[in-house]
């Protein structure tokens, strides 16, 4: 048994709906296949607790998707038709110190200067310096963002010919420490600015992590955080009902087995089932490159070594456990009246020297508690939870290779969970039995089995290390989204620009797919 499309699309993340939207707006015949029983992949908010107490289950913040002509320039209607709306708060985040003092950052820069300014004068006026720098770059390295990338020798080539490249080319290279420190003194600050590092899920103290600190905080300063109304799942409903408007077709519950290949061409998917969905423009896999090789094309010829570079391509070195909690009312935080308002609490060590330990010892496979945050969406989102109530995501930096293997957290789980909201008790004055109406959690290797796409429970498919991003990303030589077999293109977090909710990869391979079947992408979107 078999279906016939011009494309289908291997696994129904939000790039890969993206991708599919823009085909069949183009007029092509589309096909989403997708193994769970709704589509959205990380981008998906469930009723995991209680009955109307929404949750993010992994993505929360959209922020590089308001970038996106997607969202900027409202292609596909997803807001104008589809009602998908974003906030972006003034109050974005707070850094609690274990001393007890605390470090606030605002969308408006100056606030969040005065804030510094606690600590450090000089270290609030570096800040401004260093925002009005990055604001020299910023949108030539967004306009990047949404264009397939050139190959990393050529990218290089270029950034060699003036100083601000080359300055990028270094600030690649070097860790975020190590580039936090060439710009402020204080440990505090310098600490809560390295932590908004390590949100890329790299141990910031790691050389080839520099960039990952370079543009996180003047992004949000200069176009906000990006809180979808309504929960993260909100961008996945105006997709998928977008794409079954433009005549798509979306099957859930369909798992992907391999490619179908004829000879060195891929012509379509096959299911566990044995059925066969067929594309006779194009697979676009929509999955971890990790996952699709070698085991989804088994037979085919491949690049010398290519099996080999994928197997060697680094994972992120922090994964994440999330829980999430059914409340009666918020989190009242030790610290008083500080925290009102901020949807972002994130707690932190005041000393430099066992901030980095903690992030050697999670990479040696050993729990940390302290590196915990506080999501409060329905800070800004009333429609979170029922009148009266509150629900709040408690988020932290933790391994997925355990000492003594991954399978271990199905032992040690529960009691690293309960561990972690002993913790925030410690931290508030109500978070006692009686507040928390349910809980839910999943442990990174609950991440890896509930979205196979998430190898080693990366989020970002790929670690964003200097190696692995644009040109290089998956890997060098096959950074334009197509694959080293005919018709088969790669749309996933694997891809530039990388991980997160930007969009920006189904975006482009939606472009490539147009202008090699003779279609104007940019006439189509009214460019």
């Amino acid at each position: 048994m078999s279906s016939k499309f011009d494309v289908v699309v291997a696994g129904g993340g939000h790039n890969g709906l993206v991708a599919a939207c823009y085909l069949a707006k183009a007029g092509m015949k589309v096909c989403v296949v997708e193994k769970n029983d709704r589509v959205g992949g990380g981008v998906e908010t469930r009723e995991a607790t209680l009955p109307g107490f929404k949750h993010d289950i992994c993505s929360v913040s959209h922020l590089i998707l308001q970038l996106n002509p997607l969202i900027r320039n409202d292609e596909l209607g997803l807001c104008s038709k589809y009602g998908l709306r974003y906030a972006n708060p003034e109050k974005i985040s707070l850094t609690w110190f274990d001393d007890g003092t605390t470090l606030e950052f605002y969308s408006d820069i100056e606030r969040t200067c005065q804030s510094i300014a606690k600590f450090s004068e000089k270290d609030a006026d570096a800040y401004r310096r260093f925002n009005a720098k990055v604001f020299e770059t910023l949108d030539m390295m967004i306009m990047g963002m949404f264009n397939p990338p050139p190959g990393f020798g050529a990218q290089a080539m270029m950034l060699d010919q003036s100083p601000v490249g080359q300055d990028l080319l270094r600030i690649q290279s070097i860790s975020a420490w190590d580039f936090v420190n060439e710009w402020f003194e204080n440990p505090k600050v310098k600490i809560a600015l390295t932590r908004w590092a390590s949100n890329a899920m790299v141990n910031p103290f790691d050389n080839g992590t520099g960039f990952s600190f370079y543009t996180a905080l003047p992004l949000m300063h200069k176009y906000g955080v990006g809180l979808p109304m309504g929960g993260a799942g909100s961008l996945t409903k105006a997709l998928e009902q977008c794409l079954l408007d433009l005549g798509g077709t979306i099957r859930t519950n369909a798992p992907v087995k391999q490619i179908k290949l004829d000879g060195q061409k891929a012509v379509g998917v096959i299911l566990d089932s044995g059925e066969e969905i067929l594309g006779s423009k194009a697979v676009i896999a929509n999955l971890n490159i990790k996952q699709v090789f070698p085991h989804m094309v088994p037979g085919a010829t491949l690049p010398e070594g290519f099996n080999t570079r994928v197997s060697n391509i680094k994972s992120s070195n922090i994964q994440p456990l999330k829980i999430h909690l059914a409340l009666n009312e918020a989190p009242k935080y030790t610290f008083g009246s500080a925290a009102d308002g901020f949807f972002y609490v994130a707690r932190s060590t005041a000393d430099p020297e066992e901030f980095e330990k903690a992030f050697r010892e999670l990479e040696r496979g050993n729990p940390i508690r302290y590196f915990a945050s506080y999501t409060s969406a329905d800070e800004v989102d009333n429609t979170r939870a029922p009148a009266g109530k509150r629900v709040l995501s408690l988020y932290a930096f933790m391994p997925y290779k355990l000492k003594g293997g991954a399978q271990r957290w199905d032992e040690i789980g529960q009691a690293t969970v309960d561990a972690l909201i002993d913790d925030m008790r410690q931290l508030t004055t109500n978070m006692g039995p009686e507040n928390i109406l349910g809980m839910y959690y999943t442990t990174p290797l609950d991440i890896e089995r509930n979205n196979n796409a998430m190898v080693n429970a990366d989020i970002l498919h790929i670690g964003t290390y200097a190696w692995q991003l644009s040109g290089n990303r998956p890997l060098p030589g096959w950074s334009q989204y197509k694959m080293p077999l005919g018709q088969l293109y790669l749309s996933s977090c694997s891809t530039h620009p990388g991980g997160g909710v930007n969009g920006a990869s189904g975006r482009n391979v939606a472009r490539i797919l147009m202008e090699e079947h003779n279609m104007d992408f940019d006439k189509m979107v009214g460019a």
